[in-house]
């Protein structure tokens, strides 16, 4: 995890826009990345989530451009990336400018014209830990294209046009948590998503006491490599076979009873979405109550799910999980846990705050001594959700 500990704002960008393109930006958009605190591979299976929105941010400046064409810089430092508007909605190069390509096709799709626009691009999200640096990406930019184009595009809206980019224009078949976090989070409160319906329940997380820590393993990883649409094919495969609509409709007992039918696989994959659903609700009631060790339950048994049936952690994922219960300071560590679709990425701990410090160097010791890596760590609270910090 690339930790950029860099302030970004409407103040720190609008220089840099102005010097690569020549005058002021109109609209300067931000939203947050995320981290998940419980419910993994379950909103694509129609499940229940539990995130919260990250103080760490993605910002998008525009205005729209002089010349005709699209301008776009993807970071501080980098030349612009000119696109004719006729290619602005197909799929291109480079890799990045897809997921503003996405956007901008399902605006249109929308019937919102976006002209050719000058964008800067900067965040100080980690990118490759699995925590959504690119759904604050594409929600920013939906944010600020749609107040540039002066449409009224609710957050919710602009979640599923993030989400329809992923899966049309970067391929991956995402679920709707990450988009809809990222555009409706609330400081100070972890949000309790039903991806059926899309009803969402806030929750307060104000309690000083317990830390959120995110530990990354420093294994890089790309949903679009394959084996998170393989793991939601499995899903898909089971449903099939136990003749329902998704996993949301199943129960532990209805598996157990088409154990053979389903096989190994299928029943693994299967067996986890269900668990993992009812975790869920227990992390919440234990989060409303403040119960921090019923909560750290539900983690801890949230990554043996991951990492057994699901099979998305890997063995640096693991270690760090392991070292939570190792480490000299681990009565502190009420739970741990992988986040994110896996296969690299980072942990999430929930710590006592007088010792999340502590805590984490002594992990980060740990991990370098029993592995070799040298990695970083971030203590975060819950963060708002998408904004506008500025709009001539």
């Amino acid at each position: 995890m690339d930790l950029d500990e860099r302030e970004i704002s409407a103040e720190t960008i609008t220089p840099y826009f102005e010097q690569y393109f020549g005058h002021k930006p109109q609209v300067i958009a931000a939203s947050p990345g995320r981290v998940n605190l419980i419910g993994e591979h379950t909103d694509y299976n129609e499940g229940f989530v539990l995130p919260m929105a990250l103080n760490k941010i993605n910002v998008v400046a525009v205005a729209p451009s002089p010349t005709g064409q699209h301008r776009w810089i993807g970071a501080i430092g980098e030349q612009p990336v000119v696109i004719d508007p006729a290619d602005a909605t197909h799929t291109g190069d480079p890799f990045w400018s897809n997921y503003v390509r996405g956007v901008i096709c399902m605006l249109e799709r929308r019937g919102i014209k976006v002209p050719p626009v000058d964008m800067l691009i900067d965040s100080n999200v980690p990118r490759g830990g699995g925590l959504s640096s690119s759904a604050a990406f594409e929600v920013s930019a939906c944010t600020a294209l749609a107040a540039l184009c002066g449409a009224d595009v609710t957050p919710t809206e602009r979640a599923l046009i993030g989400q329809a980019t992923e899966h049309e224009f970067v391929n991956v078949p995402c679920g709707i948590m990450d988009q809809f976090i990222s555009a409706n989070g609330k400081k100070d409160h972890a949000l309790m998503l039903d991806c059926k319906d899309l009803s969402d329940k806030l929750i307060p997380r104000t309690d000083p006491a317990v830390s959120v820590l995110v530990i990354d393993s420093a294994v890089k990883h790309s949903l679009a490599d394959g084996g998170y649409a393989a793991r939601r094919k499995n899903c898909e495969d089971a449903c099939a076979i136990l003749g329902i609509h998704s996993l949301r409709e199943a129960t532990l007992e209805q598996l157990d009873a088409n154990k053979d039918k389903l096989g190994d696989l299928c029943y693994r994959r299967a067996r986890h979405v269900v668990g993992e659903n009812l975790r869920v609700a227990e992390f919440a009631q234990a989060l409303a109550a403040g119960d921090w060790d019923a909560a750290g339950r539900a983690m801890r048994g949230s990554h043996a799910s991951l990492r057994d049936d699901f099979e998305v952690s890997c063995a640096e994922v693991d270690t760090l999980v392991s070292l939570a219960d190792t480490i000299p300071s681990a009565a502190a560590v009420y739970g741990a846990r992988m986040t994110g679709g896996g296969f690299g990425g980072c942990i999430v701990a929930l710590v006592k705050s007088d010792a999340v410090e502590q805590v984490a160097h002594q992990m980060l010791d740990a991990y370098r001594d029993a592995l070799g890596i040298e990695t970083a760590y971030i203590v975060t609270r819950p963060g708002d959700g998408a904004r506008i910090l500025y709009q001539a």
